[in-house]
C-alpha cells in the first residue's frame, strides 16, 4: 500500500509542483512520514503521511512528538477533506 500511497502524499503536499514540508512550508529535500508511526499501529493510508522537510521530520521524532503529531493530524485533516 505504500507504493502507492507514498506518491499520492507527495502529489497532495505539492502546492506549486514541488514537495513541500506541511509544518513549516520549506521546499528542502522532502520525507513522507508515518503521523502515527506503524510500530504503535498506523497504516499506510493518505490520512496518515505527511511530507516533512528533514528538521521538522527528526523533531517529530524528538521530545515534541506529541505536539507535532496533533499539528499534523488537523493539516492533514484539512487538505484530504472533500468537501468541497
Amino acid at each position: 500500500m505504500y507504493k502507492i500511497t507514498r506518491p499520492q502524499a507527495i502529489e497532495r503536499d505539492s502546492p506549486n509542483g514541488y514537495p513541500e514540508c506541511v509544518l513549516c512550508g520549506s521546499n528542502s529535500p522532502t520525507d513522507v512520514h508515518h503521523i502515527v508511526s506503524r510500530a504503535q499501529g498506523g497504516k499506510s493510508e493518505l490520512c496518515n503521511l505527511a511530507t516533512l522537510c528533514r528538521s521538522c521530520h527528526n523533531a517529530a521524532h524528538g521530545v515534541n512528538a506529541k505536539e507535532i503529531r496533533a499539528k499534523l493530524l488537523e493539516i492533514i485533516k484539512e487538505r484530504t477533506n472533500t468537501n468541497d
